[in-house]
């Protein structure tokens, strides 16, 4: 293969794994900065740990999120990374097509078979 193939395809492969990776990382990442940006007191949020809570007061550096009544931590603003309303789940529109069972099942008892 000629040297200026090999380049091109060297060059190829590089825009391909910017398209692919390099990018849409990027776009997360000003989506995230954006948000944390735009915080204000009482919305719900989404820590980086997975932690829900809704903030009580904002500084440039800081968040008090209240996690359950009367509790309140205080994070870096960096750890918001989603408001909550983002997580819906889409609601089911009919029970019986579901393979989730409405109420939970008491699995703690004892069980029986039947020969």
């Amino acid at each position: 293969m000629p040297p200026a193939a090999q380049l091109l395809v060297i060059l190829l492969a590089i825009v391909a794994f910017w398209a692919i990776v390099m990018r849409p990382a990027r776009n997360q990442q000003k989506k995230v900065q954006q948000l944390q940006r735009d915080l204000e007191v009482g919305q719900e949020v989404v820590l980086s740990a997975g932690i829900f809570g809704t903030i009580r007061s904002l500084t440039d550096k800081r968040a008090e999120i209240e996690v359950a009544p009367g509790t309140v931590i205080t994070v870096a603003r960096q750890v918001v990374v989603r408001r909550a309303d983002e997580l819906d789940t889409p609601a089911r529109t009919d029970p019986e097509d579901a393979d989730v069972p409405d109420e939970p099942t008491d699995t703690t008892g004892p069980t029986r078979t039947e020969d």
